[in-house]
């Protein structure tokens, strides 16, 4: 296991690192010498419009997310049915499919010629806000609904008897007991969608039609297109310490790695 994970998480990061700082280009290698001229141009307009459209995008598509997954999540856990798992399995299983293929999927529906057009439907929502938030809700929601599932599920019924029982009605008691410890889902279930849904490239380029860009659409440009990999390295760099303090932040909720 440590063999695999210095291989392949621990190099690649240091060989990021080691770009960000210098002239050492994976393309054309040639003489090392460290060169701090990335963080100039992090301050570029370019990065920071991408920086507002990732923050914008993923948290309008974190907040639809936990507005539909907190009550499906809520009624999955207290359903009494049958039928429950089967139901869990179909939100699970979108997961297990390629995103790409996923995000493909859309971009046909969202073509003024599409399937739909069979059912009197025409839409033309290639390029605009409406269809990335849609892109990201679909892609990211079961991760807002299993982790919130899982820790609805393991409460105590008798901690809501005790509740009632103190003359607490429905309404108080999700309030004062389900929804307090409940916490430690919600907060991993914002953070799973949140970080995927800032770091997206592939969703953003696909129904964004090339007009909207994130900061993961900028990264794989300095990458691919433009030969910049010390600030796409930089940038990397950046995201990974930012999705190293989320990840804090969800152990500091869940204590016992319930999530």
């Amino acid at each position: 296991y440590l063999l695999w994970m210095g291989v392949l998480v621990l190099l690649p990061t240091v060989l990021i690192a080691i770009l960000s700082i210098s002239d050492l280009n994976i393309y054309n290698l040639g003489p090392f010498s460290l060169n701090f001229d990335a963080f100039e141009d992090l301050f570029t307009k370019k990065v920071g419009q991408a920086v507002i459209n990732s923050i914008k995008f993923s948290t309008i598509a974190t907040i639809i997310s936990f507005l539909i997954g907190y009550p499906t999540a809520y009624i999955l856990a207290n359903s009494k049915s049958r039928y429950k798992t089967f139901v869990v399995a179909l939100l699970i299983i979108p997961v297990w499919s390629n995103m790409l293929l996923r995000i493909i999927a859309w971009e046909n529906l969202f073509y003024p010629n599409s399937i739909l057009n069979v059912f009197g439907i025409s839409l033309d929502l290639i390029g605009t806000d409406i269809a990335i938030i849609i892109g990201m809700v679909s892609m990211y929601l079961p991760f807002m609904v299993l982790p919130i599932y899982s820790v609805l599920e393991k409460i105590e019924p008798s901690l809501l008897d005790a509740s009632k029982d103190l003359g607490a009605n429905e309404v108080t008691s999700f309030f004062k007991v389900t929804f307090p410890l409940s916490m430690s889902g919600v907060v991993s279930g914002v953070i799973m969608t949140f970080l995927p849904a800032m770091t997206a490239f592939a969703l953003p380029k696909r129904l964004g039609g090339g007009k909207i860009q994130l900061i993961g659409n900028i990264v794989e440009e300095y990458f691919m297109v433009y030969n910049k990999v010390n600030l796409g390295s930089l940038i990397s760099i950046i995201l990974m310490v930012i999705i190293i303090v989320m990840f804090m932040v969800i152990l500091r909720f869940d204590k016992e790695g319930e999530n």
